[in-house]
């Protein structure tokens, strides 16, 4: 017995010390696409900005994309709403989408915010210039005191969302993590359209 008990001592101290190293380097690991200077800031408002190819592909014909594109994207039920405005001019489209960006999908469980935002593509020979602005979240809606709004700036720039010592805050942190991830998908699909035109 008097063996048996510094064992389960030792077994025990291992397996304390080993999860509290996993833990001390989760927590101080941040992405670099997650990481300072991920959240662009443009007169005081976040707003992503991106120029994408369209090679061989006149004005006209990257807009139509663009429209196919919003088209398919846009809709129930990876959408809530989608509004597209007629004041953007030529060759510019500019819609709102609200959606759910989700942080947590499991049996009984899940974690999800209201996301919305405004798209500007402005379409040329040869490319399109994304811009992604105007992003407000709805966080906990269905809670008694109607949840939380919150604008992008007062939580995803590297100010809210990153503490002193370089690490993402756990609250703000993953809304600036799926508001990347969105922005990225968004771009990335965009790019897989235009590069299918023939």
């Amino acid at each position: 017995m008097k063996k048996i008990i510094p064992l389960i001592l030792l077994l025990a101290f291992t397996a304390t010390a080993t999860q509290a190293q996993i833990f001390k380097k989760k927590e101080k690991t941040i992405k670099k696409e997650y990481n300072i200077g991920t959240i662009p800031v443009i007169n005081n408002k976040v707003t992503f900005e991106e120029v994408i190819p369209a090679e061989g592909l006149n004005a006209k014909e990257v807009e139509q994309a663009v429209n196919e594109w919003m088209g398919e994207r846009f809709v129930k039920p990876t959408v809530i709403g989608f509004k597209r405005y007629e004041e953007g001019g030529p060759g510019t489209i500019i819609a709102k989408s609200e959606e759910y960006i989700v942080f947590k999908k499991k049996f009984f469980v899940l974690n999800q915010s209201r996301i919305t935002y405004f798209l500007t593509i402005t379409c040329e020979d040869g490319k399109c210039k994304f811009n992604m602005s105007r992003i407000t979240y709805w966080w906990d809606e269905e809670a008694d005191d109607g949840g939380m709004k919150m604008t992008a700036e007062e939580c995803i720039t590297d100010e809210e969302a990153i503490d002193k010592k370089g690490r993402l805050r756990r609250f703000n942190g993953k809304f600036r993590t799926k508001t990347i991830d969105l922005k990225n998908t968004l771009v990335q699909q965009l790019k897989d359209k235009l590069s299918t035109v023939k």
